[in-house]
């Protein structure tokens, strides 16, 4: 599940989508913020222009009818009482509202204090329970200048109605999941050259030369896939020139060591005719295979429709013929693109080994939906696991047990690596829990 982090997609994806939504909750907060200020301003205008009427006609109304007066709702719902000049200890002063009634008004002082329920009488009180809404209210004193005092209830109904509220949580889920999916198209769109750039340093081929890639994306990414092209070029390039010069001087040391060879066949002392005829022999030999390994890095042959489990059987039944002890015990239909021959030398080589090394062999086909999977398991003296990546070495050998008299180069796994690897796959070895060696060759379909 948290695999996907891991990934440079699934950090950006992360990054992009908890940044995204952390800015998109911080712009709704300050926009509801200003608009409650906004709100709160526009309403003590408001207010105040109704103040400042009831004021002023309350400046010009006698003394007996003021309590009357007074006592009837104005403007929004106002209500209110003489009372001593002293004023109330509000606990909580609503600034906005005293600054709008004192640009309006010239009066000794006012005071108003900040909506909440308690400064509701008992009326606007039980008005509130029969409409079962939550209601507010404030109070504002002003001082007259004829030295009385005058207290204001100013009631506050809800903005909007409580009982159908808007469905805020799934507009805020809804906008979570449009978020997300651009968030993620983002990431994907940014991570695609990446991702085509691995596959490509994944399948490259030093032995061919490579379709180079699209240089597409941002200027970084073409950077990176420019160097990349580059570099293809340079190792195929590279290796096509190393591996001429090999087989160029493998195949012109034939001729002199043939000439040689005849030579040494017309000396009169017969020991060490023999001795030096098998000196060149083993020359040969190593020449031969040092073809063998320039010929494994070639990638001329054409691939074709190849029945892997007909070359196994082929081989395995020539080795029989040869007076070999190879058994192949598990087998299934298995048909891939392939070189043919390449394929066969590689598998060859392989089951020399295991016979040469280990008396007998047993060799397994196996498949999965991807991929295919051939054992081959010897029952020698195994190798040290220190060298089981060492032996891939070319002209590298394990004394005693892969000496020259043997007949060993140290070439038939670098070559049979090299001819794998060429056709993306893998080839590896592992000491069986019960004794031998065991190749591992892992081909995809």
């Amino acid at each position: 599940m948290f695999a996907i982090f891991h990934s440079m997609h699934g950090r950006l994806f992360l990054i992009l989508l908890v940044g995204m939504i952390v800015t998109s909750i911080g712009t709704v907060l300050l926009t509801h913020s200003r608009q409650q200020e906004l709100y709160e301003r526009v309403r003590a205008q408001h207010l105040a222009t109704d103040i400042t009427e009831l004021v002023e006609t309350l400046e010009i109304t006698p003394l007996p009818l003021r309590d009357d007066f007074l006592h009837e709702p104005h403007g929004m719902g106002i209500h209110g009482h003489l009372s001593e000049v002293i004023v109330p200890p509000f606990a909580a002063r609503d600034r906005v509202m005293e600054d709008a009634l004192k640009q309006r008004l010239n009066v000794a002082s006012i005071a108003a204090e900040s909506p909440n329920y308690a400064a509701c009488g008992d009326e606007f009180i039980r008005w509130s329970r029969r409409l079962h809404q939550p209601l507010q209210c404030q109070r504002i004193h002003i001082a007259l200048p004829d030295g009385s005092g005058l207290l204001l209830v100013i009631p506050m109904p809800p903005m909007r109605d409580q009982s159908y509220p808007p469905p805020v949580w799934s507009a805020m889920l809804l906008f979570a999941v449009c978020i997300g999916l651009l968030a993620w198209v983002v990431a994907r769109i940014a991570t695609r050259p990446l991702r085509q750039l691995a596959d490509a340093a994944d399948k490259l081929d030093i032995s061919r030369a490579g379709e180079p890639l699209p240089e597409q994306g941002s200027s970084e990414v073409r950077m990176a896939t420019r160097a990349f092209n580059r570099m293809q070029k340079r190792i195929y390039e590279d290796v096509r020139e190393r591996t001429g010069m090999l087989a160029a001087i493998t195949h012109d040391l034939q001729t002199p060591l043939t000439r040689l060879r005849l030579r040494l066949e017309k000396l009169p002392d017969e020991a060490l005719r023999n001795k030096l005829v098998g000196d060149m022999q083993a020359m040969q030999q190593m020449l031969q295979e040092g073809l063998e390994l320039s010929r494994s890095l070639d990638s001329s042959e054409a691939m074709q429709l190849l029945d892997l489990d007909s070359l196994l059987d082929s081989l395995c039944s020539d080795a029989v013929e040869a007076g070999q002890q190879i058994y192949y015990r598990e087998r299934t239909a298995v048909q891939l693109k392939a070189q043919p021959l390449a394929l066969r030398r590689a598998f060859s080589n392989l089951l020399d080994n295991a016979v040469k090394y280990g008396q007998r062999a047993e060799v397994s086909l196996r498949r999965d939906a991807r991929q295919c999977h051939v054992r081959i398991r010897d029952f020698g003296p195994g190798i040290p696991p220190e060298l089981l990546e060492t032996v891939f070495t070319p002209f590298y050998r394990i004394e005693h047990s892969r000496s020259r008299e043997s007949g060993g180069t140290g070439l038939g796994l670098s070559i049979a690596r090299n001819i794998v690897l060429r056709h993306n796959g893998e080839l590896t070895l592992s000491n069986h829990a019960d004794g031998g060696l065991q190749v591992h060759v892992i081909l995809p379909l």
